[in-house]
């Protein structure tokens, strides 16, 4: 069996001189018949019947279930059973144990494609290097373990900066929409992403850095057309106040994709909006009229 891609052989040797050649549903026993199923390819009887040594051997019981479950595609049951046989005190067992769950760990993340799952893989590769990591502490000459290491914080990286790039796509396009408000969690929640991945993943990760002026451009667009709207409000009341009816109409009508993103953001804002065009629209409607004449003219 290939160490870099699957559980270790499961040891075959352990029990072989204590082994009954009589004795019938006895732990003992069905490790013989669950050893010689997993040898023949039949890991879901093997399963089974590894599953009753575990109250007798918990240590490396659980470790030759851990391989027939991970056989089976059970892989987080696998990691599950790989974790239990961390309790031996044998340390070249302890070595492989974790070298395996940190491979069930991997093999979890090839199930969690959508983006409300790629959180928890992202994480299951950050647990993936931790077993990696302590197998090499147990054994440092383990060539295949600091490969895995490396393919798993290769692994995370990735899902990490994906994970920043969905928010980020989905910001720009809900903003196409004039979907602002939530446009702009969306580029908060991207530059939190990005942020954590210079901070604790990869100082370096140039793709990161290269999003998070985009994303500031984007804020502080988003900020100023709510200033705008604001801006363009009180100076529209003050006109009013003055006769200034032709520049109020203007400020009050007028239509821009930034005026759109700032209602988004603060509906009340809006409602102002319509509240001092109904409160003044017989007189806004002389003028529009009359500005219409104008045009004609």
């Amino acid at each position: 069996m290939k160490r870099g891609s699957w559980p270790q052989a499961i040891l075959l040797l352990l029990f072989t001189a204590t082994w009954c050649a009589n004795a019938e549903d006895t732990p003992r026993s069905s490790m013989r018949k669950g050893l010689k199923a997993y040898k023949r390819g039949d890991y879901t009887n093997a399963v089974q019947h590894l599953e009753k040594t575990v109250p007798e051997f918990p240590d490396i019981g659980n470790y030759n279930l851990g391989n027939a479950q991970y056989c089976t595609g059970d892989f987080e049951a696998a990691a599950d059973s790989f974790n239990e046989a961390l309790r031996t005190t044998d340390l070249e067992l302890q070595a492989k144990a974790y070298f395996n769950r940190g491979n069930a760990l991997l093999a979890r993340t090839t199930d969690l494609g959508g983006q409300e799952q790629i959180k928890l893989a992202a994480e299951l590769a950050f647990q993936a290097m931790d077993m990696f990591e302590k197998c090499l502490l147990l054994d440092p000459t383990d060539l295949a373990a600091k490969q895995n290491f490396e393919r798993a914080q290769a692994l995370r990286l990735l899902l990490e900066f994906n994970r920043g790039k969905w928010w980020f796509d989905q910001a720009e396009s809900l903003l196409t929409q004039f979907k602002a408000k939530d446009a702009q969690a969306g580029y908060r929640q991207a530059k939190r992403q990005f942020e954590h991945i210079l901070e604790n993943v990869d100082p370096d990760h140039a793709a990161s850095k290269q999003y998070l002026p985009k994303i500031a451009e984007r804020l502080e667009m988003l900020a100023l057309a709510v200033e705008a709207a604001e801006f363009d409000l009180k100076t529209a009341l003050k006109q009013i106040e003055d006769y200034q009816y032709m520049l109020a109409a203007q400020r009050l009508t007028t239509e821009t994709d930034e005026r759109k993103y700032a209602f988004d953001i603060k509906p009340d804002l809006k409602k102002r909006y319509e509240e001092t065009i109904k409160k003044n629209q017989d007189v806004l409607k002389i003028i529009e009229e009359l500005s219409n004449l104008n045009m004609v003219k």
